[in-house]
């Protein structure tokens, strides 16, 4: 293929097109229809925000006059097969509809604060075959920005008057900001929570208002002197150009004096397994009291004094809305009850509060099967060991969701694969059994004065097994337990510790892999037996959680193994001792994503670093590297999917792709670089399921951090050959979102791929890796050679 760059290029325009062409079905060719809505906005210098207002706008336009087109199959219209929007029973013109729209578009930038925004509309027809078609153009100038100049708490009642001021520095609205309804709507909840959560329960949203202030009463001084009005007067010229407004807070000129009263809390009833949500059991039940909090159960399915440790709305305690919240989330978090149902009978003589909790079981036994599969279309990259052509795994879960009647989880995976080629050949088997407890709390002494720190804190214990035979080459037994806690200091972020952490991996050789061994001595480094005894951290945060256009997600996650142990008992590490397959070392992986969401559609980036650095211990010397169960690897349904599962990199080098053929090319590593763009749209409906479309771009690769005493050239992170390095894919995918669970299949083009280069000769097994292409960008017989992948659920 002489010009493949040519070729790319005309089928990037031809996808462009395709995705312009739309289809009009079920229309009158007598009647005009909107074909086209188009807003053009002016005035807005923020980029992101005319985006945003932009998308609001548009939400603006009736339904009457909006164009609703849909991407689906256009059958029997041109182009036949390939999903376009298509448009069915277009909207005709209605001009009251439009004007409807220009008013919906003026409230709507009054409350984004343009208060002097003016909206025009234009249209025109255009006739295509038997079709005509309006297209309607909405132009908004925004006008100017009205912006906040202060804050005012102005409340009648001194005790509010108090905490609001007490608050302040948490307000939402602060000088400078724009003048939008939706941030002052905030503020308002603000403060309705501020006030609950000191006691007032009856204080509702619909007993505080916001009350603006534009006017300049400064010049209404009659004690002001010459100069000094003059100078007033001049700011009062300067704020027509950029106007700011005054906000005062004031609640209402409240008539029922209870709602400004505090409550607590009487007494809390808990009947913690009824079966219906309607009635509740009066017969063969059983009553305790634990801290003034009774328990009514007629099964005895739930330990009650654990019932009673879930609730933070003591009897006898002020009523706040933060605990009513954590007493709910408490229950919701467990996961053992289908129906939460809690009611409040407020007694307005008293100031009390009587709470009545109802929870309906759910089913203590779960089960589930699930099946896995992928396969691959480049034959070159086949390896006949490792993972073959094709794989299928079958995942069989049992969960019980009550152990010892207090909630903890026992959840026991059994996984069963095979891969082989052709359907033909067997090439490996697999059979992992996991085992989880997870306890609903913090396991760790004086767990009650951590408790405010430790939300939503829960214990896993676990202990995995797992056996992989590739035939002929070589049996992995692997067994891992670890301890670990698991909280979220705030609704935005998570913390998961695993203080314990043992694994150990027995690698036991095969005939073909000992062959192997004697003439490639390097392989020892990859595969062999490993202990790990350390810990692990792992830190998520989301760094606006309340955003849906725009949202940026940071996790960061750290291990360690023998650093201590290692240390303290260096000489049994030697060969034959104890701690002999001890691995020492340290590994650090960031994972930074960024969502854009628009209507139809969405934008995902994806950039991920990791980095380990291993130690020498009394056995090991000279270039450690990472043990190969904690390597990094790339390729595969979620990793730069223009190669299978571990078979790029390891940089540019070539010595696993030709040693014994490539029989044993699988990649590991102690450096990745990678980064992912995916666009994702909705592509048409069937059957109530959406089947959506993926154009993505991955660009990585894997490096150690050294040669491997010289045995691996073009094997390590050298910043020099960095770009020569890296290997770029793309391809699009399909994905069948069945709401519970989403079926993807995706198709990349190994489009640069560093293993082929002009330095790959004098050796026939690392000929067939040359190629005079600049950079190893588009290999003939490489790059259009796409590799196909099948997993549930999306890649990142």
């Amino acid at each position: 293929m002489k010009h493949p760059i040519r070729y790319f290029f005309f089928l990037l325009m031809f996808i462009g097109f395709l995705s312009s062409c739309t289809v009009v079905k079920k229309y009158d060719p007598s009647v005009p229809f909107i074909y086209e809505n188009t807003v053009k906005i002016q005035g807005v210098a923020d980029k992101d925000k005319q985006l945003e207002i932009k998308s609001g706008l548009e939400e603006q336009i009736e339904d009457s006059v909006r164009v609703n087109d849909v991407s689906k199959l256009p059958w029997p219209k041109f182009p036949w097969i390939i999903p376009v929007p298509v448009i069915e029973k277009p909207e005709s013109y209605d001009t009251a509809a439009i004007r409807q729209t220009t008013v919906n578009m003026g409230y709507y930038m009054s409350n984004m604060g343009y208060k002097s925004s003016v909206i025009t509309v234009d249209s025109s027809t255009s006739r295509h075959k038997k079709q005509q078609r309006i297209k309607v153009t909405y132009n908004v100038q925004a006008g100017r920005l009205f912006t906040i100049d202060s804050v005012i708490f102005s409340i009648r009642d001194s005790t509010l008057q108090l905490i609001a001021e007490s608050t302040k520095s948490e307000s939402v609205l602060k000088k400078g900001f724009p003048l939008e309804e939706g941030i002052i709507g905030q503020e308002l909840n603000r403060l309705v929570g501020v006030f609950q959560n000191n006691g007032y329960y009856k204080f509702s949203p619909d007993d505080i208002y916001a009350e603006l202030d534009s006017g300049f009463s400064q010049l209404i001084d009659p004690t002001l002197d010459p100069f000094e009005y003059v100078q007033r007067l001049a700011a009062l010229n300067e704020q027509k150009s950029k106007p700011t407004v005054d906000v005062y807070i004031r609640i209402k000129n409240i008539q029922d004096t209870v709602r400004l009263q505090t409550y607590r809390v009487r007494s809390f009833t808990i009947y913690p397994d009824t079966e219906s949500e309607n009635e509740l059991p009066t017969v063969d039940t059983t009553q305790e009291t634990f801290g003034g909090i009774r328990i009514i159960s007629k099964y005895g399915t739930f330990d009650p004094e654990f019932i009673a440790d879930q609730v933070k709305l003591k009897p006898g305690q002020d009523y706040t809305r933060e605990r009513y919240g954590q007493t709910l989330n408490n229950f919701n978090r467990l996961g053992a009850w289908r129906n939460i149902n809690i009611y409040g009978d407020a007694k307005d003589s008293s100031r009390t509060i009587d709470y009545l909790l109802k929870l309906s079981p759910a089913k203590k036994q779960f089960f589930s099967v699930d099946l896995e599969g992928s396969s691959i279309i480049n034959n070159s990259q086949v390896a006949p060991v490792g993972y073959g052509k094709v794989g299928l795994a079958v995942n069989f879960t049992l969960r019980n969701r009550n152990i010892a009647k207090k909630a903890i989880i026992l959840e026991n995976n059994l996984r069963t694969g095979i891969e082989f080629n052709n359907f033909q050949k067997i090439l490996s088997g697999e059979v992992t059994l996991t085992n989880r407890l997870t306890i609903p709390w913090m396991a760790i002494p004086y767990r009650d004065k951590f408790e405010g720190k430790f939300k939503s804190g829960r214990t896993i214990v676990s202990a995995d097994f797992s056996y992989i035979d590739r035939f002929q080459y070589f049996t992995l037994r692997s067994f891992n337990t670890f301890l670990g806690y698991e909280w979220k200091p705030g609704p935005a972020t998570t913390w998961q510790v695993k203080p314990i952490n043992f694994e150990y991996t027995r690698f036991v050789p095969d005939s073909l892999f000992k062959q192997s061994l004697i003439e490639f001595p390097l392989l020892a480094f990859t595969y062999n037996n490993g202990l790990i005894i350390g810990s692990n951290v792992l830190y998520t945060h989301n760094f606006n959680p309340n955003a849906r256009k725009k949202i940026n997600l940071l996790k960061v996650y750290a291990e360690t193994s023998g650093l201590l142990t290692g240390a303290i008992f260096r000489n049994a590490t030697d060969s034959g001792e104890v701690l002999g397959d001890l691995y020492r070392f340290i590994k650090v992986d960031i994972d930074f994503r960024h969502i854009m969401q628009f209507k139809k559609s969405s934008l995902h980036f994806r950039a991920f670093a990791g980095y380990g650095i291993a130690f020498q211990t009394n056995r090991r010397k000279g270039d450690v590297t990472l043990p190969f169960f904690k390597s990094y690897t790339a390729g595969g349904p979620n990793s730069m999917r223009g190669w299978q599962i571990r078979k790029l990199g390891i940089g540019s080098n070539i010595f696993f792709d030709t040693l014994v053929n490539g029989q044993l090319n699988d990649k590991y590593a102690d450096v990745q670089l990678e980064a992912n763009l995916e666009y994702r749209f909705n592509l048409f409906q069937f059957f109530g399921f959406w089947m959506r479309g993926a154009l993505f771009t991955d660009i990585g690769n894997i490096w150690y951090r050294n040669d491997v005493n010289g045995a691996l050239p073009r094997g390590d992170l050298n910043f020099s050959r960095f770009y020569k390095d890296l290997a770029v894919a793309s391809g699009v995918g399909a994905r069948i979102d069945f709401s519970y669970f989403l079926i993807r299949f995706d198709l990349g083009f190994p489009l640069k791929d560093p293993r082929y280069g002009p330095y790959n000769t004098g050796d026939p097994n690392a000929e067939k890796f040359y190629t005079p292409n600049k950079y190893s960008w588009f290999v003939d017989g490489v790059w259009n050679r796409p590799s196909f992948q099948f997993a549930i659920g999306y890649p990142f």
